[in-house]
């Protein structure tokens, strides 16, 4: 039995054929009516199962035709239709002559079921009963009618497939433009590459990063050699894992600076992974971000992590190095003065004077390495006062010239006007000349010295950079050498105390300590910019002050003024120094009390009677301090006198371990003339 399938889906008739020929059946097939037609005048056929939506001639004007003809109006046709649904359409199918109507999808079971029902069913003649003027106009009405609903269904279909599609590219675009967007926002360019085609693809933002143009001629040759962007050890390190990912899919992550062909320096993640199929890499997607900012935060915060670390060290030591030299301090104030006044009991000729004044020497150098260890540490006693740090550079001019030498490029560029600064001159200038020795020394073939200093206003975007350092108003000086600069491992050790680059014997290791300590006591700040063979650039920043600054006059030499038995009542709780310090004052002629601690001290002035004229207190003592000691008779006893002395205060007497003004004080260890000098002056003090 020969079947003729009318269908103009090649996979409607593959399925139909499958099925049929499995049965038994011999099948003609067809794409359209008309095709349908040709097949009937060259072939005997059994059976018609046709489709109705079809290019040329549609299901159902086949079926018109076939009812139409003598010679194939027996036929009997199935129409089988997945677009022709209603019960319309089955009606209609009816009426124009089609023996059944089913509807796609259908089980092959009750299609075959159905087919066989046809086959068997009996045969009718169906021209006359279908072909008269009023049947037909009918059934075209009814044929039009269903046309035309399809059509508008159709169209409608159309319509809202061609809104969805609109919809998709829509949002595809819009998806496209996020991902572009996102892409650039965080800088992560994309490169697809196809293992079988050897083509490969870059994302816009991956010929951004690149700072390649990608509509110019010289582009792909720019992409295929993008590897040469990446230092020497990352591109040989990435060509590896390629190969890696190229081989086993592996994926792969790499971190590396790359410098863009643009010349432009940028640090880089790159990330890729492929994909395998049947042991052979078929495609492999890559990410390459842009995260150079975060990279550089990420050095940022390792050096201000090392800043810490290292002040954090250096305050270690200073406290060591302060404890010390307050120690040593007591134990030189009485050696000193034992030698001291031994030699002022020997006349020149005598066989023991050359070693008393050889101890004498010796105890003073000793006495200037201590000073040196308390200004490192930040606790030696100054007294600041409102100066120009121009005068600090001007005092020095003449020196620092006989210094320096002929074959020093020297450069003075002082601002004028500068904000004055609250600070020791003394000490200012000492930082100044620490400094210009050391550059001196670093350039031992010459060079060039400059000296400048300059007003600078710390903002907040300079304190993003820098945390350690306030926002605000600053003094800037900046010593700059183009000596031998120093390696990284020098410059991290230079402000610790006894470090030295010199041979042993020239140098004590204490010039750059002390100027860090000199710095920090200011509240001021230090930075180091050198490298090796490069010189080096001392940056200073220290708070800028309000006021005017005044010199004040030297005071006068008081040292040979004899006392007038007035009583100075000694508070020192080391017996030796005490023991010292009376002998001294007894001799420059001077009644002498003594007190081992303030609270006997002030027994003996409350309790006791006893009305000094002057009170000389060390600071740091068990009990009550010095400080309050002091604050406790200018309140009670106005009338005394008050002179402190200390090795170090521990920043007793104020926070800052500055003194207050209106307290005189002596610095351990001490000479007799100083002494007798600091007491005069206290007693003839308004």
């Amino acid at each position: 039995m020969k079947i003729l399938i009318v269908d103009d889906q090649n996979d409607n008739l593959y399925l139909m054929q499958s099925l049929l020929q499995s049965q038994g059946y011999e099948l003609i097939l067809a794409h359209n009516g008309q095709e349908a037609l040709d097949e009937l005048s060259t072939n005997v056929i059994d059976l018609i199962i046709s489709d109705i939506l079809m290019p040329v001639m549609d299901g159902f004007t086949l079926c018109r035709e076939v009812r139409k003809s003598p010679a194939y109006s027996h036929i009997p046709i199935i129409i089988y239709t997945a677009t022709y649904t209603g019960e319309q359409d089955c009606e209609l199918a009816t009426r124009i002559g089609a023996d059944d109507f089913i509807v796609k999808p259908c089980e092959p079971e009750i299609l075959l079921k159905r087919i066989q029902d046809v086959i068997e069913g009996p045969r009718t003649d169906r021209e006359s009963s279908s072909h008269s003027n009023d049947n037909e106009q009918e059934i075209l009405k009814l044929y039009n009618e269903r046309l035309v609903r399809k059509l508008e269904q159709k169209m409608q279909e159309m319509e809202n497939e061609v809104a969805e599609r609109m919809q998709a590219i829509e949002a595809l675009r819009r998806s496209e433009e996020l991902l572009k967007g996102a892409q650039a926002m965080g800088k992560m360019g994309g490169w697809e590459y196809n293992a079988v085609t050897e083509e490969m693809y870059w994302t816009q933002e991956m010929y951004h990063l690149y700072d390649i143009d990608p509509d110019s001629h010289e582009a792909q040759e720019l992409v295929d050699s993008s590897l040469q962007c990446y230092p020497p050890e990352s591109r040989e390190k990435l060509q590896s894992l390629m190969e890696e990912m190229y081989a086993h899919g592996t994926a792969y992550e790499l971190e590396s600076w790359l410098t863009t062909f643009k010349g432009r320096k940028i640090y880089v993640r790159a990330t890729a992974q492929g994909t395998m199929e049947n042991g052979k890499l078929v495609k492999a997607l890559g990410i390459i971000q842009d995260i150079t900012e975060s990279k550089r935060a990420q050095i940022k915060q390792q050096e201000l992590s090392e800043q810490l670390r290292q002040a954090q060290k250096l305050d270690s030591i200073g406290q060591l190095a302060g404890g010390v030299a307050h120690d040593f301090n007591n134990v030189l104030t009485v050696i000193l003065g034992y030698a001291e006044e031994l030699l002022n009991n020997l006349r020149p000729q005598d066989p023991i004077y050359d070693d008393l004044q050889e101890i004498l020497n010796a105890g003073n150098r000793a006495s200037s390495l201590t000073r040196q260890l308390l200004t490192f540490s930040r606790k030696q006693i100054i007294q600041p006062q409102l100066v120009s740090i121009n005068d600090a550079v001007n005092n020095l001019y003449k020196m620092l010239m006989r210094l320096i030498g002929e074959d020093v490029d020297f450069e003075i560029d002082l601002q004028e006007d500068i904000p004055p600064i609250m600070a020791d001159i003394g000490q200012l200038e000492q930082v100044v000349m620490n400094l210009v020795i050391n550059a001196r020394e670093a350039m031992p073939m010459g060079g060039k010295l400059s000296i400048k200093t300059f007003g600078f206003e710390v903002n907040h975007m300079f304190h993003d950079q820098h945390p350690m350092i306030p926002p605000g108003e600053y003094v800037v000086l900046k010593i700059t050498d183009t000596g031998t600069g120093m390696t990284k491992e020098i410059k991290e050790h230079i402000f610790e105390p006894f470090f030295t680059t010199k041979e042993r014997g020239h140098g004590t290791g204490l010039g750059l300590p002390t100027v860090y300590g000199i710095v920090k006591q200011a509240e001021g700040h230090i930075h180091v910019d050198t490298l090796p063979g490069r010189g080096a650039s001392f940056v200073i920043l220290i708070p800028s002050a309000k006021g005017e600054y005044i010199y004040k006059a030297k005071p006068e030499d008081l040292s040979d003024k004899k006392g007038a038995k007035e009583l100075i009542l000694v508070v020192e709780d080391d017996p030796s120094i005490a023991d010292l310090a009376g002998k001294i004052i007894h001799k420059i002629g001077y009644e002498v009390s003594s007190a081992d601690s303030a609270d006997r001290a002030m027994v003996m002035i409350e309790n006791e009677g006893l009305r000094p004229r002057l009170v000389i207190s060390d600071v740091v003592m068990p009990g009550l301090s010095g400080l309050e000691l002091a604050a406790i008779l200018r309140f009670k006893h106005p009338e005394i006198k008050i002179l402190l002395m200390s090795g170090y205060t521990e920043n007793v007497i104020t926070k800052h371990g500055e003194l207050d003004p209106n307290l005189p004080f002596i610095q351990k260890p001490f000479t007799r003339a100083e002494l007798a000098d600091k007491i005069r002056a206290t007693l003839e003090a308004e």
